[in-house]
């Protein structure tokens, strides 16, 4: 009797310390509203300058906007990144398993640009960004149930299949809604989240 007692304590406190790794992890994620709100806005306002520059200015070199935002983003958020890694010494699964994939996802996305650009497939360029962003949403919403991220990677499959399939100045308007859709929203949501916590 005694022995099952135990056995039932010991499953109650398993589940109990799984649930607060989940909340810690959520907080955590929650505390990196930064990332989502940075790049869904620095996203949205290159889509937004390169479509005025078709549009308005008709400057031929509309696609430098990205090699000259991107990188600059890039470097901002690495400086940000290695700013709060000082801060904070803690380490959890979660915390480590995000690094790695965002850093895999990382790796993946510039090759994918790379390969694109060489190739001179320029209409598949934000398809492919709108299936990436979908795979970085529904990860990240998945690992720590948040379902406005998971949503909002729906979203993004869905218009990466549609992009596909309309005119590059569709596709940058497509691009700039869902950004704000899937990650800019979502964003403010983990801002709130991370307030409460």
């Amino acid at each position: 009797m005694e022995n099952q007692n135990l056995n039932e304590l010991s499953h109650e406190t398993s589940f109990k310390i799984i649930y607060e790794m989940i909340e810690s992890a959520k907080a955590k994620i929650g505390n990196n509203y930064f990332y989502y709100l940075f790049w869904g806005y620095l996203i949205v306002a290159t889509c937004l300058l390169e479509y005025f520059l078709i549009t308005a200015v008709k400057y031929q070199e509309h696609y430098l906007v990205w090699p000259i935002l991107m990188p600059l983003g890039v470097l901002i958020t690495l400086f940000f990144y290695l700013r709060q890694k000082r801060n904070n010494t803690s380490k959890t699964y979660v915390g480590i398993t995000m690094s790695y994939f965002w850093g895999g996802w990382m790796i993946s996305f510039s090759v994918l640009m790379l390969f694109a650009n060489l190739k001179q497939e320029y209409m598949v360029i934000i398809p492919v960004i709108l299936a990436m962003y979908g795979l970085a949403a529904f990860v990240s919403g998945g690992v720590v149930s948040f379902r406005p991220l998971i949503w909002g990677a729906v979203l993004a499959w869905t218009a990466a299949v549609v992009s596909y399939f309309l005119p590059y100045l569709a596709q940058l308007l497509v691009l700039a809604g869902v950004v704000i859709i899937s990650y800019i929203i979502p964003g403010h949501m983990l801002k709130q989240l991370s307030k409460k916590g």
